[in-house]
């Protein structure tokens, strides 16, 4: 059905008085008139006659919507027959109408399919069994990989820091893995222990060198700490014996003031 124009003809499940088609058919678009408007003696669809001063005749419009007819979608299998006055609310329902997926994949599919579509939308929600995190469908397989839960998620060999190059191990087979290759295990452990004993014995001989020059520099420290003391002993001796002597002549000059002073009184 058109939302504008008359309804198609052919949906009509009834000959149609011969007497009444010049008033049901529309002049312009040949359909069934949709609200029938009369001007200048024909019959136009209110749509079709937009502009023009037409008039709706009412008994013509109840004549119109009791017309019997099938469903516009009969052709996709719709099997609904009814009055053409019921068809606009049938189609709110009707199962073969074709509408778009309400999750958003772009899909396009009859609203009868609708609930087997969300069981296999790839924008359908469904939560991860193991770890309860909730993810698209279509981003299952990326979720399994990064799962830390999943028996399918790939984890990374315990040896791999040591040199084991396996990768892509699924976590359910992590297991079976490790024990197929404990003899390589080991050795690459053995490898990695040699190698941090080689380097242990480095660091210790390092260690060493410096502790000797640790132990050189500590008696150099302690001489000048020694040479640092010796001076400042001396720089006190020489200053407290420059005291010494100025005491000593400040008193010789204070007799001779004292001397002088009696001399003058005996005179």
């Amino acid at each position: 059905t058109g939302e504008a124009r008359g309804y198609r003809r052919d949906l009509l499940t009834e000959d149609t008085p011969h007497d009444m088609k010049e008033f049901i058919f529309c002049s312009r678009c040949n359909g069934i008139s949709r609200k029938p408007q009369f001007y200048n003696g024909k019959t136009f669809c209110r749509t079709c006659a937009a502009g023009a001063n037409g008039t709706l005749d009412v008994r013509v419009e109840e004549f119109v919507t009791r017309l019997k007819c099938r469903c516009p979608l009969s052709t996709r299998g719709c099997g609904w027959l009814g009055e053409l006055g019921r068809i606009e609310k049938h189609l709110t329902d009707c199962g073969k109408l074709r509408i778009e997926c309400e999750m958003g994949c772009g899909g396009v599919l009859e609203r009868c399919r609708r609930n087997n579509h969300q069981n296999i939308c790839p924008k359908r929600v469904t939560k991860c069994d193991y770890c309860g995190q909730e993810v698209q469908a279509s981003e299952t397989n990326a979720h399994i990989t990064l799962c830390q839960t999943h028996p399918d998620g790939e984890v990374t060999c315990p040896y791999k820091e040591m040199g084991c190059d396996v990768v892509g191990i699924k976590r359910k087979h992590l297991d079976a893995h490790l024990t197929e290759n404990v003899l390589s295990h080991q050795n690459l452990l053995l490898r990695e222990v040699n190698q941090l004993k080689l380097r242990s014995d480095g660091t210790t001989d390092k260690l060493q060198i410096l502790q000797r020059r640790d132990v050189k520099m500590n008696k150099r420290i302690w001489t000048l700490v020694a040479l640092v003391v010796m001076g400042v002993a001396i720089l006190l001796s020489l200053t407290y014996t420059g005291w010494e002597e100025i005491h000593t002549v400040v008193q010789l000059n204070k007799h001779s003031i004292q001397s002088n002073e009696q001399s003058i009184q005996l005179n």
